[in-house]
């Protein structure tokens, strides 16, 4: 709702997307990261959701990174959904 066009949506997903998908445990192990990127990995709902479908894919844990990336998504819904609904009624 505050971009006009195609273009420019995509561009700031990117801008959003891949700070949190580099620094995330998808590429590499968490405990490889200096200390100060372990504490944001660790949290990253990126990292929570790898963590998750490696967990479902080849054993491990899966319930708490699934748990943690459900409640960053609700999280996330709660903050900009409101905002998104104000910024359309605004524009209409």
């Amino acid at each position: 709702m505050v971009v006009d066009e195609p273009e420019k949506v995509m561009m700031l997903g990117f801008v959003v997307v891949f700070p949190l998908t580099f620094n995330s445990s998808a590429f590499v192990p968490v405990e490889t990261m200096p200390g100060w990127m372990q504490a944001w990995a660790d949290v990253n709902p990126t990292s929570l959701l790898v963590d998750a479908v490696r967990g479902l894919l080849v054993g491990g844990e899966v319930a708490a990174p699934a748990l943690g990336a459900l409640a960053w998504g609700a999280a996330i819904g709660a903050v900009f959904a409101p905002l998104a609904l104000r910024a359309f009624r605004r524009r209409s």
